[in-house]
């Protein structure tokens, strides 16, 4: 059995960064809904999510456009929150050559937020790049645990103390911008690369403004309560202080777990997803 400590880079997935995406669309999780334990008079929303993908700025190399579509699927059970999502995208380089990416991801997680399961595929020009399944327990709040991945197979990962799953992390957010504060750092983990748990520091703006003329195609209601903007850093948890971050995403995050705006900034270039479709789904009877 192999025994990691979440200080392994991403299973090199090629210059443009593909793994990166996994990682950040499988933490995406954690950017659109929270568990409700914890959370005060919070009403947050299982929803379904439509956007369209296209590039946000190339800082260097030879990346000329990205075009695809992301979709995110939350559902509410008796025992936790479920998530399927699934992106596709083109990334186009100077010459017109085209790379192909398909990602998958789905999980679960307790209501308690010590629970976690987790599987990811992803594929590049119709190849499997990489494929993660398994899953992770905490021995407590504010305690450490391992995750078990049954692929790739024995492999074992030390969670550290205050480590939190995504949903969990996001209803923290949630509430410390309710509250008006402006920062923290937590280790997260979600399954999507085998770098076990990343640290993530994440800056909330003041509260926005409620905009009107949502489109037909979006649940205006949704978009209707306070909203926060929100960077967050994501850095590996054997790095340095001063050292630069693996990468970062903004959005605009709503109270009710509903996120907007996104933009996905890694060194070579960033990715921006506008949101084109947004439903309420139903809350479980039980």
């Amino acid at each position: 059995m192999k025994h990691r400590h979440g200080n392994r880079g991403t299973t090199g997935q090629g210059g443009m960064g593909v793994g990166r995406w996994a990682a950040t669309t499988g933490f995406g999780a954690a950017l659109f809904v929270a568990v409700a334990a914890g959370a005060g008079d919070a009403q947050l929303a299982p929803h379904r999510a439509a956007y369209s993908l296209g590039l946000g700025s190339a800082k260097i190399g030879d990346i000329a456009t990205v075009e695809g579509a992301m979709a995110i699927d939350w559902q509410e059970t008796c025992d936790g929150w479920t998530m399927t999502q699934r992106m596709r995208f083109r990334v186009f380089d100077s010459d017109g050559e085209a790379m192909d990416n398909d990602v998958s991801f789905s999980s679960w997680e307790a209501h308690d937020g010590l629970s976690y399961r987790f599987t990811l595929r992803t594929t590049r020009n119709g190849e499997v790049a990489e494929q993660l399944r398994g899953r992770a327990s905490l021995d407590g709040r504010g305690k450490g645990g391992k995750a078990v991945f049954a692929e790739p197979e024995g492999e074992v990962i030390e969670l550290p103390p205050g480590t939190l799953f995504p949903a969990e992390h996001t209803l923290l957010l949630i509430k410390l911008a309710t509250a008006g504060e402006r920062g923290i750092s937590k280790p997260v983990f979600d399954g999507a690369t085998l770098d076990g748990a990343m640290e993530i520091n994440a800056v909330m703006g003041a509260p926005l403004k409620v905009e009107a003329g949502a489109n037909a195609q979006i649940a205006a209601a949704l978009l209707a309560g306070p909203s926060w903007r929100v960077r967050m850093a994501f850095f590996r948890t054997d790095d340095q202080r001063g050292s630069e971050p693996e990468y970062e995403t903004s959005m605009r995050l709503f109270e009710n777990g509903v996120g907007t705006e996104f933009l996905f900034d890694y060194s070579e270039f960033s990715i921006k997803a506008k949101l084109e479709r947004l439903e309420t789904m139903p809350r479980p009877r039980c």
